[in-house]
């Protein structure tokens, strides 16, 4: 038996130990003990254990505010943490791409649910992004596109928030949480996002048009299974 299948099966004898049944729950915890104490696990390894990752690839390698932004955003709804990392892709036409990622850090299921949420939001929103730099002048600078596009984008997010699920993690997940993290990412440091509405020609128009579009957002979830995602939509 590996550490891992130790865990499984420790967990499953906690769950058994709840029973009302006095000597199925006094056995199964006395199995569970004996379990732990084989592997050298502490009832903090098993609840650590409850702990996942799930990434979302990111549109850009640099570090938009906007998609800050809808990371903060949905990790606060589904109870996770996050942090974002780069790496490389795989090869295209022979060369390796740098590539940026979001990490969601949940307790059972919720990493995953909130990866896929990121990913389709995102998408949504990188879609109303472009078509609102599509509606500028065209004798526009290309980098004033991209702020007014950034500009919409981020009033986007703020739209879209409300119809988000509203956070109801327990404060013993968050200490959860921020333990796993304090263990596997000690090392880990700090990245700022990049602003590129500063010192451009943008308006309140465009942050406004964006949140007008993203509270005009319709949000439907379904799960399936062990709580994976089965359809996150919106439909604007």
């Amino acid at each position: 038996m590996t550490r891992d299948e130790a865990l499984q099966k420790i967990k499953k004898c906690l769950a058994l130990a709840a029973s009302p049944e006095a000597h199925e729950a006094a056995a199964a915890m006395r199995q569970a003990q004996k379990l732990m104490e084989q592997f050298g696990l502490s009832a903090e390894d098993v609840s650590l254990a409850d702990v996942e990752e799930k990434g979302a690839k990111a549109h850009n390698v640099t570090l938009q505010n906007w998609e800050a932004m809808l990371c903060v955003v949905v990790a606060e709804a589904f109870g996770c943490q996050y942090f974002t990392q780069q790496h490389r892709g795989w090869p295209m036409l022979g060369q390796t791409r740098t590539q940026r990622s979001f990490v969601f850090i949940g307790v059972g299921p919720a990493a995953e649910i909130a990866a896929y949420a990121y990913d389709v939001l995102a998408r949504q929103c990188a879609k109303g992004r472009k078509a609102h730099m599509a509606l500028q002048p065209k004798n526009c600078k290309p980098a004033t596109k991209s702020a007014r596009g950034d500009a919409y984008a981020m009033g986007w997010v703020v739209g879209v928030k409300d119809k988000l699920p509203a956070a109801a993690t327990s404060e013993t997940n968050q200490q959860l949480l921020k333990r796993y993290k304090e263990i596997n990412h000690s090392q880990m440091g700090q990245t700022k996002p990049v602003d590129r509405t500063k010192g451009s020609n943008v308006s309140h128009r465009d942050w406004h048009d964006g949140r007008e579009a993203g509270a005009r957002a319709k949000y439907n979830q379904g799960l399936s299974g062990r709580g994976a995602p089965k359809q996150i939509g919106l439909d604007i």
